[in-house]
């Protein structure tokens, strides 16, 4: 059996865990594990008076149980980053893997009347929190987002991406938990397109990208019958592929007709797309995806939101500026 590694700081007192922990020992150099606190038990301030007294900092779990301790993590989120012992990166971690989980479930069962937005909202809110209040959350969520491309990693990494930026932007908190909500869910119309067609290594034909382009409007219409997101939330899910030329789609709006909170996932799903590993492409470090998007794509953005992006990314961006056409390229 293999186990995990998890920080005693992650348990909250008088909770049940809901997988069994165990503490780690060696016997003539092999790791051999003993069970603490079984998952049906109180994890009480017994329990961690010995694991303090013991200097242990450190907790194991059978991998087979980790979904169950995400859930359990997702339940006391709220303590979790409330925890003062708790650095900036583990409270990322928490936030992130919890969120790994849940969009995974919630893509699975979007079709079904079992599925639970509520928990996507929650989320959000939370990290809203994190993100307010702790100056690190920057550096640590950053860390956190995946670089193989999935989804639901796509997704996750987007709601991460437009948490922070909207926070640069000085959006609300409540514009950020419309905004952050409508970016986790935004492919949601993505479980319909077939799985051998959102994998395939190379060129989509036209009859395939036509079959692809359907998941904004299948994507809107799913969460539209669920009546507890607002409509505004839709609008990232409906017009994330909307160019502000005009020539994206499903609708080929353009300019201001696409709403903010359409402009903003433009920008942040493109830069994701290609600084992740696809099937048909490797991915490019952040300098020059920034720059392929200022050289070869400006067309898509709204580009005073784009600088903002740039400058959002941190110093390397400086070296970007826009030519005599207004174009953002190398400086020379």
């Amino acid at each position: 059996m293999h186990y995990l590694a998890i920080t005693k700081d992650m348990l909250v007192e008088d909770t049940e865990v809901g997988c069994d922990l165990y503490l780690r020992s060696y016997v003539n150099g092999d790791p051999k594990y003993v069970l603490f606190c079984c998952g049906d038990e109180q994890f009480g301030g017994d329990r961690k008076g010995v694991l303090i007294e013991g200097n242990i900092e450190k907790l194991y779990i059978p991998s087979k149980d980790y979904k169950n301790f995400f859930k359990y993590q997702e339940a006391h989120l709220p303590d979790i980053l409330a925890n003062n012992n708790l650095s900036s990166r583990e409270k990322s971690h928490a936030v992130y893997h919890v969120a790994k989980n849940l969009t995974k479930e919630i893509l699975k069962d979007i079709c079904t009347e079992e599925v639970d937005l509520d928990r996507a909202k929650n989320w959000v809110k939370y990290t809203i929190g994190f993100i307010l209040n702790d100056e690190n959350a920057f550096s640590g969520l950053l860390s956190m987002t995946s670089h193989d491309y999935y989804t639901y990693t796509h997704s996750l990494n987007l709601s991460v991406f437009g948490l922070l930026f909207g926070k640069h932007l000085g959006l609300s908190t409540d514009n950020l938990n419309t905004f952050g909500t409508g970016m986790l869910l935004h492919d949601v119309g993505k479980v319909e397109v077939p799985l051998e067609l959102l994998n395939k290594p190379g060129k989509l034909t036209n009859e395939e990208f036509g079959v692809l382009k359907r998941h904004p409007e299948a994507g809107y219409k799913i969460l539209k019958e669920k009546e507890n997101l607002e409509e505004r939330s839709l609008k990232v899910v409906i017009q994330h592929h909307e160019n502000y030329d005009g020539t994206g789609y499903p609708n080929g709006i353009g300019g201001n007709e696409i709403d903010l909170y359409g402009r903003l996932s433009r920008i942040i799903d493109v830069y994701d797309a290609i600084t992740t590993k696809r099937c048909y492409a490797g991915a490019l470090n952040p300098f020059p995806a920034l720059t392929e998007m200022g050289e070869s794509m400006n067309n898509c953005f709204d580009m005073e939101l784009f600088k903002e992006f740039v400058c959002f990314l941190g110093p390397k961006s400086s070296q970007l500026v826009k030519d005599d056409d207004g174009i953002v390229c190398l400086k020379a």
